[in-house]
């Protein structure tokens, strides 16, 4: 009996360190999944990944994905001077709606490094709010600026997503086509 305990309990240690010492493989590109300073759970790093194959442009963008515990009301945030998105993920949230929340940052990477404030004026005209600010004031959520609308505009174009969250103006008929007109 003693021997099953002790073998049982081996087997145990041992699931629990292959567990913590799994890392998925990286993505394909320059966004990769980062150890964060505890192992993110194995839940977590599949829902990761049946995610990441719903994002169509995270080869481009050379951010580093980061993984972190749900956080009630931030879905995911972008450290635009550490090239980091940090995704607060829920592992019981659906593929679709992780997607669309590293997709909406993407968006916000994508804004930063190709549009500038004539960029953004033209894309807010064509949006039909050419006097809205592009740039949130304080914290909270950016769903009523431009950055927010592009954002969630860019994730509709970039992830296999129903979501839409922008209160700036309903979603476009073509998300691609209107993340062009910015270009």
């Amino acid at each position: 009996m003693i021997r099953l305990a002790g073998a049982a309990l081996l087997l145990a240690l041992l699931a629990a360190f292959a567990l913590l010492a799994a890392r998925p493989a990286p993505p394909a590109g320059n966004v990769r999944v980062s150890a964060a300073p505890t192992p993110a759970p194995a839940a977590q790093r599949a829902a990761l990944r049946r995610a990441l194959a719903l994002v169509g442009t995270r080869d481009r963008l050379g951010h580093r994905l980061v993984l972190a515990a749900p956080r009630a009301g931030v879905r995911a945030q972008i450290d635009a001077g550490a090239r980091t998105i940090t995704v607060f993920l829920d592992p019981a949230d659906p593929a679709h709606r992780i997607a669309h929340d590293i997709a909406h940052e993407l968006g916000h990477a994508w804004d930063r490094a190709h549009l500038d404030d004539r960029a953004r004026r033209a894309y807010l005209r064509g949006r039909g709010a050419p006097d809205v600010a592009w740039w949130p004031r304080g914290a909270g959520d950016d769903y009523a600026t431009g950055a927010g609308d592009f954002a969630e505009v860019f994730a509709r174009c970039h992830a296999a997503s129903p979501e839409f969250r922008s209160r700036l103006a309903p979603p476009p008929g073509d998300a691609c086509a209107a993340i062009r007109t910015a270009s």
